[in-house]
Parts: C-alpha cells; structure tokens; sequence
C-alpha cells in the first residue's frame, strides 16, 4: 500500500482545472438535458424570448461552429432531421478535439482582430450551461449542474460577459436574485433570465 502512488484527479464535484476542462464537464451537463427532447419539444418556447427550443438550437450550433472555426474546427454538416441532442455533440466534439489541439496559449482570430485563448474558450462553458438551463426550463426538466462547476463558470461570465456585449448575443441586463442565491441560479441572472420562471 505505500508504494502506491496518490489519486490526484479531480473527483465530479471539483472544479475544472482550467477552461478547456470547463467546456467538457459543461457539455456534459447539456448533453443530459437535451437527450430526452424530442421532436414535439422543438416548438416549445424557451427563456430567451427570440427563440424556441428549434431556434435555439440554430443559435447554439451557430455558437459552436463560429467558437470551433477558432481553432480551425472541421464540423460536420448539420442534419436536421437528427435529434438535438444529436446535432449539437455531433459539432460540439470536433469543436472541442479542435481546441484540445490548439490549447488555451495565445491567441485565436476574433472578428477582425484576435482575443485570448482562454476568453474565447471561455465561451463554450456559458453557451453549454446557460443553454442546458434554457433547454430544461423550455421543456420542464431539472439540471444536474455540479456546484463547483456552475461557480467556475460564474466567475468566467463574470469575466466575459461585459456591459457592451448586453442587449446582443444573448445576454439582456442582469436579474436581481437573493444574496444566498446558488451559482446556477447567480449565472442564469447575470446572463439577463429570471432563474425564477
């Protein structure tokens, strides 16, 4: 027994380690709210109120791509006829092999210019989990969102999501909640939903 080395991984209630790690436990958390949704559901209205769980679907493949394209990402064409789950780890894993390969250093095209890395990774993990928060209220299901996590990603959008970015891409002003509110709950208002609907 002395001679065995110690488990130094990170057990399922840690926080992720760094951005990259971040967008895979997210994923994660999205791909189970969206395996039981079913065709039915796709008219469903969802908490951004631009879009239906169809609409926001488009949005989110659209995201993907755009954050995948980074890192020069090949996804898949898009085939609407699978399920949403389906389409979106159908981008969503080659996006994320892409910036496997790429790494957090540096930086990436951004527009016409370029930002960091690990902003732009960044991303995904408040697309993947404001998104599953959006997907489970449409449809009426609970989210499994690890504390740690929902808190790492909090403190991202924190960084990210910036005053001028509001009223576009997503994000409205942010929602009052009570102080002793959980990090889901305090992400879901700072990216401009009401996490009591």
């Amino acid at each position: 027994m002395a001679n065995m080395a110690p488990d130094l991984r990170p057990g399922p209630h840690s926080p992720p380690t760094d951005e990259l790690h971040s967008a895979e436990d997210t994923l994660g958390v999205l791909q189970r709210v969206l395996h039981p949704i079913a065709a039915d559901d796709l008219s469903r209205p969802t908490p951004c109120a631009e879009f239906d769980v169809a609409q926001l679907t488009d949005h989110l493949l659209k995201s993907i791509t755009a954050l995948g394209g980074m890192v020069g990402a090949q996804i898949p064409e898009r085939d609407a006829g699978d399920s949403v789950e389906a389409q979106v780890v159908t981008a969503a894993r080659p996006a994320l092999d892409a910036w496997h390969r790429h790494g957090l250093d540096g930086s990436v095209p951004f527009g016409k210019g370029e930002m960091p890395a690990k902003g732009a990774c960044a991303v995904l993990s408040i697309e993947f989990l404001v998104h599953a928060w959006d997907y489970a209220t449409a449809v009426g299901h609970e989210i499994n969102a690890p504390v740690p996590l929902s808190e790492y990603v909090l403190g991202l959008a924190r960084q990210v999501i910036r005053p001028e970015f509001r009223g576009g891409a997503g994000f409205a002003d942010p929602v009052d909640v009570p102080e002793d509110a959980g990090a889901l709950e305090q992400l879901v208002a700072f990216s401009g939903r009401n996490p009591a609907r």
